[in-house]
């Protein structure tokens, strides 16, 4: 990731202002209280020209104080060389007085959000690095260095092309060309006259300058891409850019490799299979979901393109190893001992996709509170359940026998069940926008899983071979809401409420699911006076959850211990490009089912025909109480 470099001018004694908030010349704007300083501060070595091979001395009492970033700059000590000496008396003597820090964008935002391409307002930005630099190059500034009797290499360091007081030819005049004697101008004089002759690089070079120019625009896109706001039109550029460097690359050495010139010298340098990451700045952490989401997006994009999995990595998530790794890895996979080594990443990945659910969806809570029991090779579960008697301990005496329990078990079953998320998009959308595209696919997968859970959860309808039953199936309301809307309705109904599991002896771990207006109401309801904890000891009973698909007024209780998961739910993507699909939301069918007459699903689409694709979710979910009575709800609160 290449930083980003700004310039600013001025500097009182030995304290420059190394940053501020003004409009630079970028038209970008570079907020004080952004700036990220800890690891700068263990380091704050100063350079020249943001050369790191030329330290100069460093910034010491490094601070933001109205609205600037300010430092004070120590030089090296007189005497360290002599170019050193001579910066510092260009710095004494006010010549040298600009200074330019390299920082990495870490949250940005356009200044102006109806033209989002000009300036960017930087928000928060870590320093990398801060230059003392010659921008700009002012003639005065410039004349005053050589009146201190500077070196012409120094001047040529400081201020480059404007520096060059050198003689060009032979015929200048002053004291220097008197100096020479006849046969020293002579050979001079021949050396001038020689014709130019430009070098034309050698394959191997081009290829070395052709892999260095491709690295850095990866390395830039890898900085778009981790961007909160990308800049999606920056991005189809720079990819446009890459296809057609990685082309330029790929056909000069396929060129090589046919000419057989430097072929074994530059094998180690044009097929780097990883690209170069800053030292010391790690890469951006992703979640579970995200890397589900990569491995989908990234296949589908080297389905469309006809590339390789690789190149599409290389080109899209350039550098990213946890990507890769993921992308290219097939589960179930082994232990970190065998080909398998991504086994653990995986199981990270699918823990991350239920994590992302949460506040979306209530599943991932209840399955966490709940326990987990794995199918057999039939696709069914059991689920061990006291019927009947109990250990019947009891104190005994020394010597004497321990009572004998009598209990009674059964093995109630229930089998696995699957829910699905399909989603199409265009050859466009998979080859130009791989961030929007992402962002995309993960809203919708969260959106779409987070709906089906909830719904069919909360319902009451019976299980069959397509969908687990709902919470409220064969169960029947307790009692309907006390009534009223202050806290004296909220105690009532909740002691209505987890009555039925004080009586069973099974009033431990109750989770409560209400709609998100009960909540709020719930947040935001005055208690008795002086007495605003009111709520405390009902909180201490029970744990709350909000569902958009909860039925307002209706309170559902669920005992934790007693709610059983499937602990396959793991999910799995494909991709297609031929499929043909019902675009229907609510109740699709099959594409079309004999009969009298012939019925045919619309409408349909055609992912080969309309020259698009679809990305599929697939995860088995399934879950059960263990026993009856330990669900239980009111209707019609009224809070």
């Amino acid at each position: 990731m290449t930083p980003i470099r700004k310039t600013v001018a001025g500097g009182d004694g030995l304290e420059f202002v190394l940053s501020d908030e003004t409009v630079d010349r970028m038209g970008d704007i570079v907020t004080a209280d952004g700036w990220v300083l800890t690891n700068f501060r263990q380091n704050p070595i100063a350079l020249f020209g943001h050369n790191s091979s030329f330290p100069i001395g460093k910034w010491t009492n490094i601070r933001i104080e109205g609205g600037k970033l300010i430092a004070k700059l120590k030089l090296a000590s007189r005497g360290t060389s002599a170019r050193i000496d001579e910066l510092i008396s260009l710095v004494e003597q006010g010549v040298l007085r600009a200074v330019s820090v390299g920082f990495i964008p870490i949250k940005a935002e356009p200044i102006d959000e109806k033209r989002p391409y000009d300036g960017t307002r930087f928000l928060k930005q870590e320093l990398l690095e801060t230059s003392l630099v010659s921008v700009p190059a002012n003639p005065a500034a410039l004349q005053l260095a050589k009146s201190l009797n500077i070196s012409d290499e120094t001047l040529s360091l400081a201020f480059g092309e404007h520096a060059d007081v050198r003689r060009k030819d032979v015929t200048a005049s002053g004291e220097h060309a008197d100096m020479m004697n006849a046969a020293e101008k002579e050979a001079r004089a021949a050396l001038l006259a020689r014709p130019k002759v430009k070098t034309m690089k050698t394959l191997s070079q081009r290829i070395v300058d052709a892999q260095t120019s491709l690295n850095a625009k990866k390395d830039k896109l890898a900085e778009l891409t981790g961007s909160d706001a990308p800049d999606v039109e920056a991005i189809k550029e720079l990819n446009t850019q890459i296809d057609g460097e990685a082309e330029l690359l790929e056909a000069l050495t396929e060129s090589e490799k046919k000419i057989g010139v430097n072929a074994t010298k530059s094998v180690g340098v044009t097929a780097p299979t990883i690209n170069r990451r800053p030292l010391g700045f790690p890469q951006r952490e992703l979640g579970g979901l995200d890397l589900l989401v990569r491995r989908a997006v990234v296949h589908a994009c080297a389905l469309y393109s006809e590339k390789s999995i690789e190149q599409v990595l290389e080109q899209k998530y350039p550098g990213h190893e946890a990507t890769a790794l993921y992308v290219k890895a097939a589960a179930p996979l082994g232990t970190t001992s065998d080909a398998g080594f991504a086994a653990e990443l995986v199981q990270v990945t699918y823990t991350g996709f239920l994590d992302a659910l949460r506040g979306k969806s209530i599943y991932p809570a209840l399955r966490e509170r709940g326990f987990g029991v794995s199918f057999d090779a039939a696709g069914t579960a059991y689920i061990p359940q006291l019927t009947a008697g109990g250990a019947n301990g009891s104190f005994f005496a020394e010597g004497s026998p321990i009572r004998v329990g009598r209990i009674t078990t059964a093995s109630p079953t229930f089998t696995s069940r699957k829910m699905g998320v399909i989603i199409p998009f265009s050859r466009e959308a998979a080859k130009r926008s791989t961030p929007s595209l992402e962002g995309i696919v993960r809203r919708a997968i969260i959106d779409d899983t987070a709906a089906i859970l909830d719904s069919h959860l909360l319902d009451a309808t019976a299980g069959d071979t397509v969908r687990p039953a709902g919470l409220l199936n064969g169960v029947s309301a307790i009692a309907t809401g006390y009534g009223g809307g202050d806290h004296l309705a909220v105690k009532e109904d909740f002691k209505a409420l987890l009555a039925p599991f004080i009586d069973a002896n099974a009033a431990d771990g109750i989770t409560v699911i209400m709609n998100p207006k009960q909540g709020l109401s719930l947040a935001m309801m005055d208690g008795p006076a002086n007495n605003a904890a009111w709520f405390s000891e009902i909180a201490k009973r029970v744990n709350i959850l909000e569902s958009t698909h909860a039925t307002a007024g209706r309170l559902v209780a669920v005992r934790n211990s007693d709610f059983a998961t499937a602990t396959g739910d793991v999910p799995e993507f494909e991709v297609s490009t031929q499929a043909t699909i019902h675009m229907e939301d609510t109740t699709p069918v099959a594409i079309g089912t004999a009969g009298s007459p012939n019925v045919v699903a619309a409408p349909t689409r055609s992912f080969f025909q309309t020259d698009s694709m679809g990305v599929r979710m697939v995860m088995d979910v399934s879950w059960k109480m263990g026993r009856t009575g330990m669900v239980q709800w009111i209707n019609g609160t009224t809070w």
